[in-house]
């Protein structure tokens, strides 16, 4: 081979590397890089799988004697939402069973007609209160006075607190729990390639768990995004956050993925991404609201969605209620509630809400020893 021959071959070689990339296989941090996204999603799609299963057991074994004739006032953070309301019913429901006698007043959305709630309940001489979705952080003032009045409060779906006889129910890990199978959801259908839009509300404080849980599951993916994390408060719904999720995907075009904590947030979300003609996007909310499993059912925007059994949860905070009164662990109720994820698939199944898969009330019948 004399000399040119030579430059030629070295120079075509050159000139392939710089214009191509190289001319045979892949750069190997490329071929990794899909590797590892293709891996993350195979265990993401493992975990959704098992979650979309059907739930079978939950419901305590044992509890202490039914503590009769009791008067319990039940306090929702908002009548107006099925995620604040609908384990009152089932609260309601639950008392019945065993001879109790309740009371509703509506909490009203903010922490000073929450306070109120509970004040105007103190007044009614309850011999306890449960409260749902209200920080007890939120309601100090009206929590001491039933302290002082002796007065045991049940807080559920709320954070952990000494103002309170018991708040962790749901626990905390099912709180991350909700939140993470979402992440495990886009991952999974994304191929490991998300790009999200995240917004969390910041006026609940146990949704700290289910946004954390969500973010450091995608933050689990190498070749996952989080393009925005906004925040918000449930007084922004109507105006703010169609607004702010209208200026989110003008800024990130290229999003696949939008998450926002609750279902009954999902709504104006949509709103948002219509003003900008925002198609064909992952949608995620959570609690397994009936207004949420018709929209994933008859694919009206939303995705997929983590369920609490939300009557469930109203037998389950009575019972924890009961294990106040009994001077027994509270916790031993809170370990009942899954987390369930219903995409398409699932909701075809559902009409409704989703009641858990099992005859749960009859496992707490059994376990109270109550006629069914």
């Amino acid at each position: 081979m004399n000399v040119t021959h030579m430059l030629r071959t070295v120079t075509a070689g050159i000139l392939c590397a710089l214009l191509v990339g190289g001319c045979q296989s892949p750069p190997p941090t490329q071929a990794g890089n899909e590797q590892a996204a293709a891996a993350l999603a195979a265990e993401a799609r493992a975990r959704v799988d098992a979650a979309k299963a059907s739930v079978a057991g939950g419901v305590p074994v044992s509890s202490p004697p039914v503590q009769s004739g009791k008067f319990v006032i039940l306090i929702p953070c908002s009548q107006a939402s099925e995620g604040c309301a609908q384990p009152v019913k089932g609260a309601a429901e639950a008392a019945r069973e065993i001879g109790w006698r309740t009371q509703i007043i509506d909490g009203k959305d903010t922490a000073s007609t929450q306070n109120a709630a509970i004040r105007q309940a103190i007044a009614l001489k309850p011999d306890g209160i449960i409260t749902f979705a209200i920080n007890p952080s939120s309601v100090q003032g009206a929590l001491a006075e039933a302290r002082n009045q002796g007065i045991p409060v049940v807080a559920s779906s709320a954070t952990a607190s000494n103002m309170v006889a018991f708040s962790d129910n749901p626990t905390p890990e099912a709180w991350r729990q909700s939140g993470s199978l979402l992440a495990d959801y886009a991952i999974s259908e994304t191929r490991g390639q998300v790009k999200a839009l995240v917004l969390h509300d910041t006026g609940f404080d146990v949704l700290d768990n289910r946004h954390a849980g969500f973010v450091e599951q995608l933050q689990t993916c190498s070749t996952c995004q989080i393009l925005e994390d906004q925040t918000f408060t449930f007084s922004d719904l109507a105006n703010s956050v169609p607004r702010l999720v209208q200026q989110m995907a003008q800024r990130h075009p290229d999003f696949n993925t939008i998450y926002i904590d609750y279902d009954y947030a999902v709504p104006t979300l949509l709103q948002g991404l219509r003003s900008v003609n925002a198609q064909d996007k992952i949608v995620l909310g959570s609690d397994g609201t009936s207004a949420a499993i018709k929209l994933i059912r008859d694919s009206g925007g939303q995705t997929a969605t983590t369920a609490f059994a939300l009557d469930w949860l109203g037998w389950s905070s009575v019972d924890a209620l009961n294990r106040v009164f009994a001077g027994g662990d509270p916790q031993e109720a809170a370990g009942a509630i899954s987390v369930k994820l219903i995409d398409h698939e699932v909701a075809q199944g559902i009409s409704g809400l989703w009641t858990g898969d099992m005859d749960f009330r009859d496992g707490y019948r059994t376990m109270w020893g109550a006629e069914s």
